[in-house]
């Protein structure tokens, strides 16, 4: 995500500096930020009970999307500047974020079936 983030913001920054926004490096932090919190705190939930494994995935997924929203409220409280901009590459972001964590999980599913 990192990777993604900086490659995007050079990008921006050389072919399309008038798309350049300044809380641009803050956007992919935060997406490792939660991806990081997410993982973590799924590593070291009791995978035996199977309800509270999902409870916890869909909690942690509510609260991506509680910090998502504040970030979003955040910028548009403080900096006000190209909104609809910043919404769309926000909104990249989170698609890429989204598929990533998926593939993430696939794979993580795909070990577990094959270990048993």
């Amino acid at each position: 995500m990192v990777i993604l983030g900086w490659g995007g913001w050079f990008i921006l920054k050389k072919f399309v500096p008038e798309m350049n926004l300044g809380w641009y490096p803050y956007l992919p932090a935060t997406f490792l930020v939660l991806g990081l919190l997410l993982t973590t705190v799924l590593e070291k939930v009791d995978k035996t009970n199977q309800r509270k494994l999902v409870n916890i995935y869909m909690l942690l997924k509510m609260s991506k999307l509680a910090v998502v929203l504040a970030f979003i409220l955040a910028y548009y409280v403080l900096v006000k500047v190209n909104m609809k901009l910043f919404l769309l590459v926000f909104a990249v972001y989170y698609l890429l974020y989204l598929l990533l964590e998926f593939y993430a999980f696939y794979i993580t599913e795909k070990k577990i079936k094959q270990s048993k």
